[in-house]
């Protein structure tokens, strides 16, 4: 009796640690392919701390412009394109399925008159990939251009994507 009544909680506890690991390996591949925590104010100031001073990217000096204001749509947006990149495994402004800046910006029903696109892989923090974007002539002047007065920016894996608009 007494042999029978170890092997049975031997049994339960073999069980459960089955599960339990069964459910970490589940929780673990959710939490990597969501977007990860931001944080949104610190991606503004940084933004607007640049375009403030004015900067030269590449050969171009771009004077000082207006800040741009946080927007939700090209937050959802860009999550989307980074949540693209990241489930394709592929890094490109063009999904392989043929997604555009264009079309995922009207996928969130942000009507625009003008937009652009930076995306980054494989920074950690915010500082990082806004001072790569900086350092970079073509994604300089798109922090710089005056024409853009909103952003939104996600992340999803080390996969990042900002997105420049102004409404009609």
């Amino acid at each position: 009796m007494r042999n029978l009544l170890c092997v049975g909680i031997a049994t339960i506890l073999l069980v459960l640690s089955a599960c339990r690991s069964d459910e970490t390996v589940i929780i673990e591949e959710e939490i990597i392919s969501q977007p990860l925590k931001i944080d949104a104010q610190v991606l503004l100031n940084l933004v607007n701390d640049a375009r403030a001073e004015g900067r030269t990217c590449g050969d171009t000096y771009y004077p000082p412009v207006d800040a741009v204001l946080w927007n939700v749509k090209l937050e959802e947006a860009a999550i989307n394109h980074s949540a693209d990149m990241y489930e394709n495994d592929f890094f490109s402004h063009e999904s392989p399925k043929g997604s555009t800046l264009s079309t995922r910006l009207q996928e969130v029903e942000y009507n625009y008159s003008t937009a652009g696109e930076n995306i980054a892989y494989g920074y950690t923090s915010e500082q990082q990939v806004i001072e790569i974007w900086l350092k970079s002539q073509g994604h300089c002047a798109n922090i710089m251009n005056g024409n853009f007065k909103e952003m939104g920016l996600g992340r999803v894996g080390n996969y990042w994507t900002q997105n420049f608009g102004t409404q009609r």
